[in-house]
């Protein structure tokens, strides 16, 4: 009778040790991204930080700020869809397939917008010079 062994640690074909190194990596770039807005350098966007492009969501943390002091057209400037967030959650926690699909699609929508509209030279669409890539 052969014996059932546990996989040794080093052994990837486990979806544990599949995504080890993945984890590992988005470890890198989070401590990436804090260390820069540590020193200055404006953003804690995984993806604006790696690529130097914004992302869909760029914006959105200021479009907040702007919201809690009750400058309205300053969080509508910074981000658009800053009162869609609440129907994501909603979505997310409901597993809502079709309306995240509807909210993704808006999203990236206003994003290739504000890119043709904005990028490169007007917050926040800025690009990132200080990027990894």
């Amino acid at each position: 009778m052969a014996k059932n062994r546990a996989h040794p640690p080093w052994d990837w074909s486990t979806k544990k040790n599949k995504l080890l190194p993945l984890l590992l990596l988005g470890g890198l770039f989070v401590a990436f991204s804090f260390y820069r807005e540590a020193h200055d350098h404006g953003s804690i966007c995984l993806i604006y930080n790696t690529t130097g492009i914004p992302c869909p969501s760029c914006g959105m943390t200021r479009s907040y700020l702007a919201l809690l002091s009750l400058d309205f057209q300053q969080a509508f400037f910074f981000h658009p869809f800053f009162f869609l967030v609440p129907f994501l959650f909603y979505a997310l926690y409901k597993n809502h397939t079709k309306m995240l699909y509807l909210l993704g699609g808006l999203f990236i929508l206003l994003w290739i917008i504000r890119m043709i509209l904005y990028f490169p030279h007007t917050a926040p669409m800025n690009y990132n010079p200080h990027s990894l890539l």
